[in-house]
């Protein structure tokens, strides 16, 4: 079996087969980039549109792996990382509205309890 052009006069041997490494199609061949899925399902609460964006994205990179798009796996694990930290960081900010928002409310209603003497 031959890789490359059909050996001929002008070229005897095609190119051979490929090396032997670590490295196939000059990307590695081992794990799949981080997909950041938990960043994306956390900011679904936070950041609704922005967290199902990172959501699709996260879902995409082991299957592009998979089927050796390991430039796609990467491009789509940059953007779910990139939609993961602004929805996480809304979520953030809604936990922490909310947390001032009860004690706020708290507070209020201990300042403005009266008290009867019936």
């Amino acid at each position: 079996m031959s890789y490359g052009p059909p050996s001929g006069p002008h070229n005897p041997g095609g190119y051979g087969p490929p090396p032997p490494g670590p490295y196939s199609g000059g990307q590695p061949a081992g794990q799949p980039p981080k997909n950041y899925l938990w960043m994306n399902i956390l900011g679904l609460f936070g950041c609704t549109v922005i967290g199902i964006i990172g959501l699709i994205f996260a879902l995409q990179v082991n299957s592009k792996w998979s089927i050796g798009d390991y430039a796609g796996a990467e491009s789509s694990a940059n953007t779910a990382k990139i939609m993961g930290i602004i929805s996480l960081i809304g979520f953030i900010l809604g936990a922490i509205f909310w947390v001032i928002y009860i004690v706020f409310f708290v507070v209020l209603a201990a300042s403005s309890a009266t008290y009867s003497t019936y």
